[in-house]
């Protein structure tokens, strides 16, 4: 490991890996607002149809962090295990599977997009724009989960700053592409929609070849010979007992977002635009949360492999207070500055009106919202993936998008309605989350090899 994981300061720890990543993913977030920010300038329906995209995109993203994590878990278990060439082996079966996923999802996602975008709207210029945006993703999903699996494996050993460099790299080219396509400045031709995607995926496979080569040039502790390679179904087993669930949990978040655009789309397009704009805004704030969490699944995975269980339990309760405290301010500034926010995305009226609304609502729970990630990120590391899918399922299918459908269909209370009821899923599930951790079930079974 980059860092003994096992003793010394926990806070120490805990931020000296997670902020490489928090900042990666800051910046990266950071990134894609300026994108939705470009794709604002064309329209309020080009990014009502990106907003619309999102949900299908996030399934493949929740693939990617699936394997990933398992794969993170695993790996970190056997360092803590002092067993490292045992990591590597689980670093090529991991490509193996990324590259077997990303031909299914694109597959899928060109077969099937369509009928997808049909169910979310019956607007035929916002399904014909979102295909347009999504159809060059599906292609170009490949590079997508090469990336989530290299950053994953080098997270495993503990290294988190060349990760950080990937992501920052990528999100940097992202914004570069951005006008150059989808405006057509200099010599390029103005794609609209279709260019704010391929940027996304020239600057992915760029991104991508610099992770495949530090891992494949032995830059780092992994030594992966492919020649080598000798498949075992056990370590598909292990990286799935992980991965399977926390794809099921991302998968399911994936899902409610789906019903979620579908619930705010009867308000009309302005209500998607600002959904998707607040959400945007709402990544910015989970940063701390994201960046924590992938410090979390190393560290705790450390300590379980070498059996320390009670400074894996204290570093989680380290990280929830560092990230309910980080996320709470960035939620205070959107409270505070409403308007200023919005009209990064939008000048319309409507879309200002709503957007004010909802970041009136919505950012008050950010710090609950953390709690949620942080203690789904404790379970994985502890190579428990179940708690974090049913944690994700109580929070949206059994709350958010029951509740949103009362106060809207029942109650006819309006939008801001839906906005309540992510605030009450959000905060009560959270609360259940560390009960569940507190009753310690994690610590069951768990040993080094599972």
């Amino acid at each position: 490991m980059k860092r003994d994981l096992g003793s010394g300061s926990i806070t120490k720890n805990l931020l000296s890996l997670g902020w490489p990543m928090m900042l990666a993913f800051f910046l990266h977030t950071g990134f894609n607002i300026i994108d939705a920010m470009f794709v604002g300038r064309i329209s309020s329906l080009a990014l009502a149809a990106v907003s619309l995209s999102f949900p299908v995109m996030f399934v493949m993203i929740a693939l990617g962090i699936g394997v990933g994590v398992g794969t993170t878990s695993l790996i970190a278990r056997r360092f803590g295990e002092k067993k490292e060439s045992e990591a590597s082996n689980i670093a090529e079966h991991a490509y193996m599977i990324s590259i077997i996923l990303a031909v299914f999802f694109t597959s899928v996602g060109l077969l099937f997009g369509k009928q997808l975008f049909s169910f979310l709207t019956s607007n035929e210029q916002l399904i014909e724009l979102s295909l347009d945006y999504m159809n060059i993703i599906f292609m170009g999903s490949i590079f997508t989960f090469l990336i989530f699996i290299s950053n994953s494996i080098l997270r495993g050993e503990g290294d988190m700053k060349t990760p950080m460099k990937v992501m920052i790299i990528g999100a940097l080219l992202n914004v570069v592409f951005d006008p150059l396509l989808i405006f057509g400045w200099w010599i390029f031709p103005e794609l609209g929609v279709k260019g704010a995607a391929l940027a996304t995926v020239l600057s992915g496979a760029i991104a991508c070849i610099i992770a495949l080569e530090h891992v494949f040039m032995n830059k780092s502790s992994f030594r992966i010979k492919l020649r080598d390679f000798h498949y075992d179904p056990q370590i598909i087993k292990d990286i799935f007992s992980v991965g399977l669930p926390t794809f099921l949990a991302q998968g399911a978040g994936a899902l409610a977002l789906f019903f979620m655009n579908k619930i705010v789309g009867f308000f009309g397009p302005s209500a998607l635009a600002v959904y998707g704009a607040g959400f945007r805004l709402d990544s910015v704030a989970f940063m701390p949360a994201v960046g924590i969490s992938t410090a979390l699944v190393t560290i705790v995975g450390y300590n379980v492999g070498a059996k320390n269980f009670k400074r894996a339990e204290k570093t989680v309760w380290v990280a929830l207070g560092l990230s309910f405290l980080f996320m709470q301010v960035i939620g205070l500034l959107f409270f505070l500055f409403p308007t200023t926010f919005i009209r990064l995305f939008s000048s319309d009226p409507q879309v200002l009106r709503l957007g004010v609304d909802y970041l009136r609502i919505v950012p008050l729970c950010y710090g609950f919202i953390g709690m949620n990630v942080l203690i789904g990120s404790a379970f994985q590391g502890a190579g428990k993936g179940y708690p974090a899918f049913v944690l994700t399922f109580l929070r949206f299918f059994v709350m958010a998008i029951p509740l949103s459908l009362f106060f809207t269909s029942v109650l006819h209370w309006g939008i801001n309605s839906i906005w309540w009821a992510l605030f009450i899923s959000m905060t009560i599930s959270a609360f259940i989350s560390v009960l569940w951790f507190r009753s310690g079930t994690w610590k069951k079974g768990a040993r080094p090899t599972e």
